[in-house]
């Protein structure tokens, strides 16, 4: 009896060991792709930007800006489902449930149609309205203006669909797969948009490339959703009330922060619009993609927390839970913290080669959002790992004192300020929101700040900012080429992986997990080993 005892519990053991093994390598797989979707995508806003600029002007580009901020505010109408079925989704394939997965999917898709629907018929209606209200200084023709933001429709309604078969693969912890689809579908809407505007389209070539590419990606998801899940028949009309309830009982708590980020992205557009003009819209949208995208090419690191956390949560592993949030704010701080410092030195520089010295007023505004919105990244391990647990009220009570703030103060400061006050009230309300966070996180969890700054954070700031104030030291911005941007930036990156091996920022699980990946990388660490 103790011999079969003994057994079992190496059985168990073994079994453990690979269950964490399989998701460590699932997250490390998920980041990596995360990152090579960036690499893919990074060039489009930059190639795209001048073009716009050049074919249809400023006011063309503010106006081309107030449609994204419409895409952008549409959704909020998915009440939080997205975030809903990512966790609900691995929850269900943890344990194997496949009648849940039917359930919970059918009637996620019949819940996604009824919202396009109604987003549909509403801005079909509101459309004149619109037009008149929220293009002030544009050269198109209100009446063009109504026709394009109805066939602009379909980009919503895409839009919609694309992210609740996103939500399934994400769940899965395929985000190798969702990776591929958001890059592929970013790079075909800048593909037929540029393809279109070069023979003359203008702005309708830009919303009919971006109807081509929605319509496109849903096609492959669907393709995608069904080989992944052969067993799962999505059928509109096994829409389960009680799965719904169970759904919008986690989603709407859910919904206040994603709320969050879209009146954040996006309100300071819309007040532009209706109280300066398109021109600033343009100029704001400009600085804030760019802060976006760079904060996206890290956040990646954050996207498989969710469904890891919801994994963990579901087998009662706290203490891995932990460690995740740690190492998760580690591998956010090393990423992170280099590309922000680096960005914005070369900002000034940057903006002149890239759009003209006209421009150089957005440089300044682009390297403030970039900070204010990494600040604001620092909460992501937190919030995503309470949403695994399902505990959404600190991340709620974040996201309301944010977006009060940022409505009183963006409203009131564009009225007073124009341009500098919309970025005045997003940086004064994202800092104070992921203030607020941070603090009731750590008070609830008593998990140590101070270990997260010093394994952390620590390390990476002083390499970036030591390496780079000797780089500008040597040599200054204002005479650099492109290529002398590309050439500094190569330097840099080199000398900062170098002064992080040397500064023993990664332990050994950090090391296991490169090598598990890079065989090669072996060799360099006995190399470092022996240099130190």
């Amino acid at each position: 009896m103790l011999t079969e005892e003994i057994k079992e519990e190496k059985v168990a053991s073994v079994a453990l060991d690979r269950a964490q093994r399989s998701l460590g390598t699932k997250i490390v797989r998920n980041v990596a792709f995360g990152g090579l979707r960036y690499v893919f995508i990074a060039p489009i806003p930059f190639i795209m930007t001048p073009l716009i600029l050049h074919k249809i002007g400023v006011a063309g580009y503010g106006t081309w800006a107030v449609f994204l901020a419409i895409n952008g505010l549409t959704s909020l109408a998915d009440l939080g489902l997205v975030g809903t079925l990512s966790k609900f989704v691995a929850e269900y394939h943890a344990r194997r449930d496949l009648d849940g997965l039917t359930r919970l999917l059918s009637s996620g898709l019949t819940l996604f149609l009824l919202l396009d629907v109604a987003i549909a018929a509403v801005l079909w209606i509101a459309s004149p309205l619109l037009a008149s209200k929220l293009f002030r200084g544009s050269t198109v023709p209100s009446g063009e203006l109504t026709l394009l933001l109805r066939c602009f429709l379909i980009v919503i309604a895409t839009n919609l669909l694309t992210q609740l078969f996103a939500s399934v693969t994400t769940g899965l912890q395929r985000l190798d797969l969702t990776n591929i689809m958001s890059a592929g579908n970013v790079l075909l809407s800048a593909f037929f948009g540029a393809l279109l505007l070069l023979r003359g389209w203008s702005l309708r070539g830009l919303i009919y490339g971006y109807i081509a590419s929605g319509i496109v990606t849903v096609a492959i998801y669907l393709i995608i959703v069904r080989s992944l899940l052969p067993q799962v028949a999505l059928n509109p009309m096994r829409f389960d009330r009680i799965e719904a309830r169970k759904m919008f009982g986690y989603s709407l708590r859910l919904y206040i922060t994603q709320a969050a980020v879209a009146v954040h992205n996006q309100v300071e557009k819309v007040f532009l619009a209706m109280l300066v003009g398109v021109d600033p819209v343009g100029w704001y949208d400009i600085a804030s993609d760019v802060a976006l995208k760079v904060r996206g090419s890290i956040g990646f690191i954050l996207s498989p927390v969710l469904p890891a956390a919801s994994e963990l949560n579901a087998l009662g592993d706290e203490a891995r839970i932990k460690e995740l949030y740690f190492r998760t704010h580690k591998y956010l701080a090393l990423c992170g913290v280099p590309v922000i410092c680096y960005v914005v030195a070369i900002s000034n520089r940057f903006v002149e080669l890239w759009i003209g010295s006209s421009m150089k007023l957005i440089a300044l505004p682009l390297s403030v959002i970039l900070i204010v919105n990494f600040v604001n990244l620092t909460t992501g391990p937190g919030f995503l790992i309470f949403a695994g647990k399902g505990d959404m009220k600190p991340g709620i009570q974040s996201a309301m004192l944010g977006v009060v703030l940022n409505v009183v103060l963006s409203l009131g400061l564009i009225y007073k300020f124009g341009f500098a006050g919309a970025v005045l009230g997003t940086s004064v309300s994202l800092i104070a929101a992921a203030a607020f966070f941070i603090v009731t996180f750590h008070r609830r969890t008593g998990y140590s700040v101070l270990r997260v700054f010093a394994e952390g954070y620590l390390k990476p700031i002083l390499c970036s900012v030591l390496l780079l104030s000797v780089l500008l030291a040597l040599h200054s911005m204002k005479d650099l080429s492109w290529f002398g941007l590309v050439a500094l930036g190569v330097i840099f990156a080199t000398l900062y992986v170098v002064a992080i091996l040397l500064s023993a920022f990664f332990d050994d699980y950090d090391w296991n997990k490169i090598e598990s990946f890079i065989p090669g990388v072996r060799i360099a660490r006995r190399m470092i080993r022996i240099g130190t």
